[in-house]
């Protein structure tokens, strides 16, 4: 099971954002990809020195969460969890559980999405990917991870909470940044700017912004290698409330050849200009 929300930054913290943007809470299934750390976990891949072990266990009356581990992405928290519900607590196959996160203090959480795994009827896996409008540079962040509602609307009485040290520090280092500062050209007129295109090893984002609010559709981008490689990036989300900043990722790509090409295309398909060639700094 997976599921996705979508919260834009800029109201107040807490319970009034959520009242206000629960009314444009994005919630699909997607088939492939929504959490990453799903993937990393199941595969034989090893980013053992991007997580941050935790194994640390609260209970409330809706069961006990234990929180696994964590993983520091580029401008977004991985967390992996394991929920054992009470005999009297009514589990059907769709639950969510969309924690909070401060970092060293702010919140920056702009969309939230998890997937939850039955494993029995006494045991839930909650995989949760917490995309950030930004991150702190320091090498260690200060998690403040709460788990306050469930399924996206009901509130938790007891919520389960969790203080975590992360570090990144070996993701800075491995982390690839392609400058880029073009403008492009949309069907409509519109017209963005490309900033930057950040690869770890976990994933790769497109950071573009515009002088004008644009809907999270109006454009999908291409990745193209040297020897011809293709990805596609789509599903853009806001990093602030006025839709013009925004960010594009796509998992468990990581870029690490000097110089790419990005393309920018319609959500039809159809490329908007040429090709632009990204070179790593």
């Amino acid at each position: 099971m997976s599921n996705d929300m979508l919260l834009v930054k800029g109201q107040s913290k807490g319970s009034r954002l959520r009242k206000i943007w629960f009314v444009v809470v994005l919630f699909f299934i997607l088939v492939i990809g929504v959490i990453v750390l799903y993937y990393l976990l199941n595969k034989d891949l090893n980013f053992e020195t991007y997580k941050t072990v935790v194994g640390k266990t609260t209970e409330n009356s809706l069961g006990s969460l234990t929180l696994n581990e964590v993983i520091v992405d580029d401008n977004q928290i991985l967390l992996n969890a394991t929920f054992k519900p009470e005999k009297d607590t009514h589990i059907d196959y769709q639950i969510f559980f969309f924690p909070q996160v401060l970092i060293n203090g702010k919140e920056f959480t702009v969309r939230n999405g998890g997937q939850s795994i039955a494993q029995s009827d006494k045991t839930y896996t909650i995989y949760s990917s917490v995309k950030l409008s930004e991150l702190p540079k320091d090498e260690t962040l200060n998690l403040d991870i709460r788990y306050n509602d469930w399924n996206g609307k009901k509130a938790i009485d007891e919520p389960w909470n969790f203080q975590v040290e992360a570090s990144q520090k070996q993701l800075q280092e491995d982390r690839n940044v392609f400058s880029v500062k073009k403008k492009v050209k949309l069907i409509d007129g519109q017209q963005i700017t490309i900033d930057k295109v950040v690869s770890t090893p976990i994933s790769t984002t497109i950071y573009f912004h515009s002088d004008i609010a644009l809907l999270n559709d109006a454009i999908q981008f291409n990745i193209q290698s040297t020897s011809g490689e293709l990805w596609r990036i789509n599903a853009a989300y806001p990093l602030n409330e006025d839709y013009t900043q925004w960010g594009v990722r796509l998992d468990a790509l990581y870029l690490t050849e000097k110089s790419y090409h990005l393309i920018p295309i319609a959500t039809g398909g159809n490329e908007l200009g040429s090709k632009i060639k990204i070179t790593k700094k």
